[in-house]
């Protein structure tokens, strides 16, 4: 495990003296981090998308960059290339009821700075800038120069977000433009990233949920959370049996505080809901409640809490995953992704099981499908959406998904062929007879199979030849099963 040293250096204007927490881990933490870049080949505008996420195109598999767009949507700030990362910010009762404390939480992949070798370590620099401002004007600002240190050149690789930061400001209660800025400490490179911000005026209504990978509840507003924010607002089904809420409550009865937690779709339907009671810690009541993520389903959902007989409420949008390399957010697009990683029966199973039969089976699928379960991820399932997305390049025919095409499924089923023969004068003349316009043959040596697809128009729409649509589907169903 590699070393990180993270020096406090920071200037404050304008906010409350405070104390910043600032942590470096190498580790894979629950944090929604998939084995891949954080950004697909192009990188988003510096500006949040508008609120609401992104849909995946039907048939069209979504690049990196649209997963940042919908980890956007949900309220994270997230950016792509050329400096990744990904970023939540959040509020807590502060001290008085005019202030807030306001937590920046930050996570990047070593490979979003440039490392040096430092004798026998590898050293980058980097700067972060928070700023608050309301009306034009700025509140708030905090800038921090950040050193991390690696033992090994592999580990300055990594795209798992595993440098993590975390800045904490004092604010009274409004609304706030909130920016984010990132500097590469070796090079040019850098990124802005802003988000509107709502700091209440917290009274004896319960904190908004925060999703902890590690939390220790406090007991007074006078001193510093201890918490590790899941920095994308994204658990992964399968991987992940458990959401964790953070909860507080300014309230110092004995029996603790009632709360009453609900998970909602996006249509406001209910998927979990329950009662707890926050122990009594003190000045505040606070606990971390951790929801059994298989009743859940897959897709953005809306964590509800609020005081039992009292209207107001606090929500968090959040997103369940099949990760970072699968980006779709409904079960339906994923079995249709699938036809051709896994049987058909397999897919059923996926398709009418409950919320909890789903994840145990997609939990399952993984297991039984991951070539080398010392990772994180699965490489099998990995490689077959990279073969997605290069179908979807490579093989687009008009306005339709180049994976859905003929030579696309094929690809996408069996990944590159051992040798492909044009119809240039080299095709056997049993096959070409009595047709018109380009030929191409398809070899699988591991799976004695020939494929020919013929292009009649000579306009690139290529089309299964002969009885190879039936050889492709026989091949296919002896790998499979």
């Amino acid at each position: 495990m590699g070393q990180l040293e993270t020096p406090v250096r920071h200037s404050v204007t304008g906010a409350r003296p405070h104390r910043r927490a600032v942590l470096g881990l190498l580790a894979v933490l629950v944090a929604g981090c998939g084995p891949g870049r954080p950004s697909g080949s192009e990188p988003p505008s510096g500006a949040p998308t508008p609120d609401g996420p992104v849909g995946v195109r039907r048939g069209d598999l979504a690049a990196g960059s649209d997963y940042v767009r919908v980890l956007q949507g949900i309220g994270v700030i997230a950016s792509g290339l050329p400096l990744p990362f990904t970023g939540q910010i959040a509020s807590l009762a502060g001290p008085t009821p005019d202030s807030a404390l306001v937590l920046v939480s930050l996570s990047f992949p070593t490979q979003s700075f440039t490392f040096v070798r430092e004798q026998d370590r590898f050293r980058a620099l980097y700067n972060v800038t928070v700023e608050a401002r309301q009306n034009g004007t700025v509140v708030a600002r905090a800038e921090s120069n950040e050193t991390v240190r690696v033992l090994a050149f592999k580990e300055t690789q990594r795209a798992e977000e595993s440098i993590l930061f975390q800045q904490q400001l004092y604010l009274p209660p409004g609304t706030y433009t909130m920016t984010v800025l990132v500097r590469d400490g070796s090079t040019s490179r850098s990124v802005q990233q802003e988000k509107r911000v709502v700091v209440p005026r917290y009274g004896s209504q319960p904190s908004t949920p925060i999703v902890a990978v590690q939390a220790t509840p406090r007991a007074s507003t006078a001193n510093p959370p201890e918490i590790l924010a899941n920095t994308r607002g994204t658990i992964i089904l399968g991987r992940d049996a458990e959401l964790p809420l953070y909860l507080e409550v300014r309230d110092s009865a004995q029996a603790g505080v009632p709360l009453e937690i609900a998970i909602r779709d996006e249509k406001g339907n209910a998927l979990w809901q329950n009662g707890v009671t926050l122990p009594h810690r003190g000045e505040l009541a606070s606990s971390v409640v951790r929801v059994p993520v298989g009743a859940l389903g897959v897709g953005i959902v809306q964590a509800a809490v609020w005081r039992p007989g009292r209207p107001d409420t606090v929500s968090q949008s959040l997103l369940i995953s099949f990760g970072e390399d699968v980006p779709v957010t409904s079960f339906d697009e994923m079995i249709a992704y699938l036809r051709y990683f896994t049987s058909s029966a397999r897919l059923n199973t996926l398709k009418t099981g409950t919320p909890q039969q789903r994840a145990e089976s997609w939990a399952a699928l993984l297991r039984e499908t991951d070539p080398i379960s010392i990772t994180p991820q699965n490489e099998a399932l990995r490689d077959y959406f990279q073969r997605i997305r290069g179908a979807n390049e490579r093989f687009r025919e008009d306005a339709g998904a180049g994976w859905l095409s003929d030579r696309g499924s094929v690809y996408v089923a069996f990944g590159e062929p051992d040798q492909i023969t044009n119809s240039n004068g080299q095709m056997s003349a049993d096959i070409a007879v009595g047709q018109r316009g380009r030929i191409q043959m398809w070899d699988y040596a591991s799976l004695r199979t020939r494929l020919f697809f013929i292009d009649q128009s000579g306009f690139g729409r290529w089309r299964f030849l002969g009885n190879s649509s039936g050889e492709f589907i026989s091949a296919l169903q002896r790998r499979l099963n």
